[in-house]
């Protein structure tokens, strides 16, 4: 047996504390040359501002593990906000319209969940028009314009705070965190997820049925999205038409810097908060340094550009690893 080497101990830690060492890259970097990033205010403002994107990121993880994906989430968010405001300016319960709203978004996505499986139609075509059709649903009921007139007490969930301090928001995306830990680590369910991502047909042959646990994947994700399109429409106080427009790119890349593999079975929750964090000071820091929106985008594809790559090169590099351990096996025998 070949002795570890020094590189080799180094590789170990690159690999298992990637994602820490660049989220202290980045705030490193930003402590350095933005004035203002390295204060109270401004990590509570962070972290009120990244509450939407983990909630989004542990339902999404959940659907990346069992192999889905699922586009139309941004779609969602913005109609279930809106349709959750008007219900509530026009006289419905403010408890009665939540539920209503993350009904809706659990019914969207176990649609989508059922139309993947049913039909064999690639999850990406299928969220894609998913979105399409959601944004024009949402223009059409609207006209286009915000929603305004939600009471104070309705404010609490996204701009309130526990003892004065703590951002409520942020107290819901820590809940929601150790929710998504719960199922991935502790229930069969969680366990399902990943059987399918890692071998769907295996899976079957054991007597799970793939194709309901891959729509309960989607139905579980649905759940999330409502719950983030609540505390959005809380934040910003009304329903807006297109306020979570670019959510699903922030979504992949926390995922995938997380370590959600897109070929499933793969990653940790404990990655995906990692990865909403790397986002969520990415997106701060460039704010406070006054980089434009428009170069926002950018550095936030080449991000996630540069991770999918490396994720698909490990993925590569693995397969030949395993390629190699077989065939010598078989000379061996």
């Amino acid at each position: 047996m070949r002795r570890k080497t020094g590189v080799d101990v180094l590789k170990k830690i690159l690999n298992k504390f990637t994602v820490l060492i660049l989220l202290a890259v980045v705030v490193i970097y930003f402590a350095v040359s933005a004035p203002g990033f390295m204060t109270i205010n401004n990590g509570m403002s962070l972290l009120r501002q990244i509450a939407v994107l983990g909630i989004l990121s542990t339902g999404f993880a959940m659907v990346m593990i069992a192999g889905g994906l699922d586009l139309s989430i941004s779609s969602q968010l913005f109609l279930v906000s809106c349709a959750t405001a008007l219900m509530i300016v026009n006289g419905v319960p403010c408890v009665a319209a939540c539920i209503i709203g993350v009904l809706i978004a659990v019914a969207i996505s176990a649609f989508n969940g059922m139309a993947i499986v049913l039909t064999g139609m690639p999850a990406m075509i299928c969220t894609l028009a998913m979105q399409q059709v959601l944004q024009g649903v949402v223009y059409i009921f609207t006209g286009a314009s915000p929603i305004y007139g939600l009471p104070e007490g309705m404010k609490i969930i996204g701009q309130g705070y526990i003892a004065g301090i703590v951002p409520v928001p942020i107290i819901i995306m820590i809940v929601i965190f150790l929710i998504g830990a719960f199922i991935l680590n502790r229930t069969y369910l969680g366990r399902y997820f990943y059987a399918v991502g890692s071998n769907e047909e295996a899976t079957r042959l054991s007597g799970l049925s793939s194709k309901k646990i891959m729509i309960l994947s989607y139905v579980v994700n649905g759940l999330f999205v409502g719950l983030a399109s609540i505390v959005l429409m809380s934040r910003i106080a009304s329903g807006q038409p297109a306020a979570g427009e670019g959510y699903e790119m922030d979504v992949i890349t926390a995922c995938v810097v997380g370590g959600i593999a897109f070929s499933g079975g793969k990653g940790k929750m404990l990655g995906v908060v990692q990865g909403v964090l790397v986002m969520g000071v990415l997106s701060n820091g460039l704010g406070v340094k006054g980089v434009d929106s428009y170069t926002q985008l950018l550095c936030k594809g080449l991000v996630l550009l540069v991770v999918v790559s490396i994720d698909c090169l490990r993925e590569k590099r693995e397969k030949s690893r395993k390629m190699v351990i077989t065939h010598e096996k078989e000379k061996a025998n």
